[in-house]
């Protein structure tokens, strides 16, 4: 495992940056493994770093190489964690540091992390006490809205009932019946609109959002509740219950038993970088990256940096190359303008199919909109 540490002019840009935002990524790593599987022999991927998952499950993939790059070092010290607890400790110990009580796995590799991700878990070691995948400020939000969603809408226990199902039509049913109340109805309408995210989370998020947000996020829990088995969907589950179910399923990739040794055995093979996409991707060698996972960056980001991105990733990526973009928010544009490049005629090209089968596999419940290009 390789850690590299540079500061970034863009890092003004990321709330909070002595805290950790995300203890977990709540993007489905299934579509990444599905995007790198469709290409030819790939080599190196290059994803966003935030909690790690992501990062830690393509590492399933054989001989790859993956760069995992973020402009918060507090998301990079948390990923440096799990890895080292990955490669001293194995499956399991990282698996109930995740889930669980994180502390008494701390001590354990402490002496084996960077001098920087020791000193920022021994100021914050009580932020694992409900598990690495709970000690960001997301997470802990999240799991504040449950309680009240407990206590005003369904109980924690019509709520267990529900995402224990497995079956697609006691689903759909149990959602009709007995699910979609006045109570959830009036919930989705309030929960997010506007005014709502203005108070939790400030001017910036009333702007952020669209004016139709209560309705997509409605239908995005609609979808995850009737097109998959609840039980076997673990961004349900850390949405309503800050945990996993206990069946292989309901893990993701890198935390299930089949995946354990190969990603302990290629931990080596992870890198993290601390530091601005572009400028990192500027350093690059021409034609040598596989895969870009982009997570929903440029969401957050200006336009004119998708513009200077997309020339960056035209020059790295290799002929066949793919790019995800996920987003919170359906675009009215493409995010990449499909130009030439003056060096050579190398371009990205959207592909709908991709996106597509992308979209409708996806079981998470926020950055679930896609764009795939390809490197050509």
């Amino acid at each position: 495992m390789t850690i590299n540490v540079e500061s970034s002019s863009k890092k003004e840009l990321f709330h909070a940056q002595g805290s950790l935002m995300f203890g977990q990524v709540r993007e489905d790593a299934l579509v990444d493994l599905f995007l790198v599987r469709q290409l030819q022999s790939p080599t190196r991927l290059f994803v966003i770093a935030s909690g790690g998952c992501t990062a830690l499950s393509l590492l399933t993939v054989d001989s790859c190489t993956v760069d995992a790059l973020d402009i918060s070092q507090a998301q990079i010290d948390l990923v440096e964690l799990k890895a080292a607890l990955y490669k001293h400790l194995g499956l399991v110990a990282a698996k109930q540091a995740c889930i669980y009580d994180g502390r008494p796995y701390l001590k354990q590799v402490n002496s084996m992390l960077s001098p920087q991700a020791q000193k920022f878990f021994n100021a914050r070691s009580e932020s694992l006490k409900s598990g690495l995948n709970n000690c960001g400020w997301v997470d802990q939000r999240m799991h504040q809205l449950t309680k009240l969603f407990y206590l005003f809408v369904h109980s924690f226990e019509e709520t267990k009932a529900f995402l224990c199902l497995d079956e697609i039509d006691k689903q759909r049913d149990f959602y009709s019946k007995r699910w979609c109340n006045w109570q959830w109805k009036l919930t989705m309408k309030v929960a997010f609109s506007r005014l709502f995210l203005r108070l939790a989370h400030g001017n910036a998020a009333e702007q952020l959002v669209p004016d139709d947000f209560s309705a997509l996020m409605e239908g995005r829990l609609v979808r995850a509740f009737t097109d998959f088995p609840n039980a076997a969907n673990p961004y349900l589950w850390q949405a309503f219950f800050a945990q996993y179910n206990s069946c292989e399923a309901g893990l993701p990739p890198y935390l299930q038993s089949a995946n354990g040794a190969l990603i302990q055995a290629s931990i080596d093979r992870l890198n993290l970088v601390c530091e601005d996409t572009i400028a990192w991707l500027a350093r690059q060698p021409t034609a040598s990256i596989d895969y870009f996972g982009l997570s929903n960056i440029l969401e957050l980001l200006p336009p004119d940096y998708a513009v200077r991105l997309r020339a960056e990733i035209v020059r790295c990526g290799r002929p066949g190359a793919i790019v995800c973009v996920r987003s919170i928010f359906r675009r009215r544009a493409a995010v990449f303008e499909a130009e030439t490049s003056e060096a050579d005629g190398r371009r990205l090209v959207f592909d709908s199919s991709l996106s597509d089968q992308a979209e409708k596999m996806d079981r998470s419940l926020f950055c679930n909109f896609y764009e795939i290009y390809r490197c050509v």
